[in-house]
Parts: C-alpha cells; structure tokens; sequence
C-alpha cells in the first residue's frame, strides 16, 4: 500500500474578510499524480499556495510525511521536498536558461545533487539543453513552461505542486506538457495539480478532486470523475468527451 505524503486537514484560508477555502481536506500518496479541478475561482491555487507557505491558513492543518507543517515558511518547505510551480512560470526572463535551472538548485540538499538534476532536467526537456545559453524570455509559451518545471525538479522535490502548466498553450504543446508530467512522475516524483484542461488532468491523474466555491465537492480517480455524468456536464462539456 503506497504511503501517504501529503494530507490536507480541514484546511482554512481567508482574504481579509473572504473566505477562501472552508474546511478542504484531501490526501496525495507517494508516487501519485492527484488533480485539483474546477471552476475559476474555486479556491485551487489558493489550496497550493497554502501547501506551499505562501499563505497562512486560519485553520486547518497540512501534514507533510506526517509531520504538521504549522507555521514553516515556503524555504523551509522546499527544504522539506515541497516545490511550487506557479501559474505563470514566473522565471527570470533575463537570464538564461541554465542559470534559472540553477537558482532553482539555490538549497544545500539540491546543490549537492545539482549535477545529477540537471541530468534529469535535460533528459526530461532536451529543448532546454539546446538552449541552456538562451535568455528564458525568448522560449515559446511551452519552452517556458517546461523551464519552469525543470526550475522546480532541480531543488530536488518529493512533492511538485503545478499551478495551470497547459494555461496559454496550444492543444499540441498541452500534450506534450502533459506526457512530461506523465515521465516525471514515472521517475519517482509526486505531483499535485490545479489544471484547467480537465480531461486530460482526469485522464494522467490516479486520484483527483473537484473543488466549488471553497470546498471539496467530489472526489475519485481520473476515471471515475471522467465517467460522472455531472462533471461531464458540468466541466467536461461535450467537446472535452471528444478529446
């Protein structure tokens, strides 16, 4: 039986007097890739980024290989094995390719793996190999997307949270980010993601849970969830049963 990695407990997360998340629980196994899917504004990134220490809950607990994460900032976290890759990559558009893998390579345990994740990274993107010496700013949308998860494979990460990897891409880059997400996982890497192309989430994803207006309303494997007439109906839609 896999072992559980991450657990959300009851997790409470306002903004000023909007309450974002009420009460989210969930659970991602090691070696799983878990979907967080729904509608805007549903409160997914916001799930992330309390994950991740960018946000502080109000109540609620995250347990990360059972141990409670309380107040542990986001360095102390990637310390731990937790990495966020954010929506909108957000890399630095002015340097290189290689040096922003290498700042993500910026903690003790991942510069002392740096040369075997750099490996990792440019088997995963070969493109990025091609363009180690290029500035990030001129990759295409799909180039900076995988920059951005290679960045966040080079701290040496359990768990990778991404935040909408296909958003702006074409339906041929989706796929091939996609795949990608599918290899790193087939490498050992667990993956919880917010992704706004959900039937392909449902379709690479082992567990997934559907989020409305900050709860969990739905949860089950990517099959189960694509096989409900509702999410279908709901989020699916009949050109994604066409996919």
């Amino acid at each position: 039986m896999a072992n559980l990695l991450l657990e959300v407990k009851e997790l409470c997360v306002s903004y000023g007097d909007v309450r974002a998340l009420l009460g989210v629980s969930l659970e991602v196994e090691e070696g799983s890739i878990v979907a967080l899917v729904g509608s805007n504004g549903a409160g997914k990134s916001t799930l992330l980024k309390a994950v991740a220490g960018l946000l502080h809950p109000s109540g609620g607990q995250v347990l990360f290989m059972g141990l409670d994460l309380g107040n542990l900032n986001t360095k102390h976290r990637v310390d731990r094995g937790i990495v966020l890759v954010p929506e909108g990559r957000r890399l630095f558009q002015t340097l290189t390719v290689l040096e922003n893998l290498r700042l993500g390579a910026y903690i003790p345990k991942a510069r002392a793996n740096y040369d075997e994740s750099l490996e990792r990274v440019f088997g995963l993107f070969p493109v990025l190999k091609e363009r180690a010496n290029g500035k990030a700013g001129l990759l295409s949308g799909g180039e900076q997307q995988m920059l951005a998860i290679g960045r966040a494979v080079m701290a040496h990460p359990r768990l990778v949270l991404i935040d909408e990897a296909s958003l702006g891409l074409s339906p041929i880059l989706t796929r091939t980010i996609f795949e990608l997400i599918v290899a790193l996982n087939q490498q050992g890497t667990t993956v919880l993601m917010v992704e706004q192309n959900i039937h392909m989430a449902l379709k690479i994803c082992s567990r997934a849970y559907v989020m409305k207006t900050g709860h969990i309303v739905l949860s089950g494997t990517g099959e189960e969830l694509l096989a409900n007439v509702d999410v279908r109906k709901a989020y699916v839609g009949e050109r994604g049963s066409k996919l």
